[in-house]
């Protein structure tokens, strides 16, 4: 089999995904652009299991770089990558990983450039962390009708749902509101890789064509909880 015109054989990681979506699923997310909005401790783990997938392009911003203090949360975290630039890490872990995935880098997303990053994706991922960024992907997701997954973690909890044809800065209160932290950062390593495990699972069933949690339906997680997830209808 091959990945969508990549022309390359599809690598063995990928092949396993046969017995679960088929060939023609893994077709359709070979097909498939996702983007990626943040690279930290939700969104870095959601781009590896994107690209371990097979999807066949991904659209990623992040302006920031490695630091220490990001080893406890942040897969593509290493002392090999400490200090350099996100992106271009998650460019060569793609590459290392499977080449067949094109992966397009983008600077860092603002209301201006954010419908250039959305346009042409299955589903957005907006793991960032302030009301402003979060906003201007929403806007991009909106003006191009692509769903926008909203994931968030802070300390032992996290959220995330799947916005398509509901407004999240009404629903969230953010219009016209004084900008505040909008955290997806600083939380347990488990915590903010589950909501990226699970925000890259939902960009998957939309690319696949499955159910998606989408709002007004909302997960929730909380990591010290003997019932840890838990949906809630708003």
């Amino acid at each position: 089999m091959l990945c969508a015109k990549s022309g390359m054989a599809t690598p063995r990681c990928i092949s396993a995904n046969l017995r679960s979506i088929g060939k023609k699923g893994q077709l359709a997310l070979g097909k498939s652009c996702i983007g990626v909005a943040g690279l930290g401790g939700v969104g870095g783990i959601a781009f590896e299991l994107l690209v371990r997938s097979g999807v066949g392009r991904l659209r990623i911003s992040d302006s920031g770089f490695f630091e220490e203090s990001n080893a406890n949360r942040q897969s593509l975290w290493s002392r090999w990558a400490d200090g350099r630039k996100k992106t271009q890490v998650a460019l060569e872990f793609a590459s290392g990983v499977n080449p067949g995935c094109r992966v397009s880098a983008f600077p860092n997303i603002a209301t201006g450039n954010s419908p250039v990053f959305a346009k042409g994706c299955t589903a957005v991922i907006d793991a960032t962390d302030s009301v402003s960024s979060r906003l201007a992907v929403w806007e991009g997701c909106k003006r191009t009708g692509v769903p926008y997954i909203f994931s968030s973690a802070l300390g032992c909890r996290g959220m995330l749902t799947v916005f398509f044809g509901r407004d999240f800065a009404q629903e969230f209160g953010l219009s016209g509101k004084e900008k505040k932290h909008f955290p997806c950062d600083h939380a347990l390593g488990p915590v903010a890789n589950a909501i990226g495990c699970l925000s890259a699972q939902q960009a998957l069933n939309i690319a696949l064509g499955k159910p998606a949690i989408t709002f007004p339906t909302v997960l929730s997680f909380d990591a010290l909880s003997p019932s840890p997830f838990s949906l809630h209808r708003f």
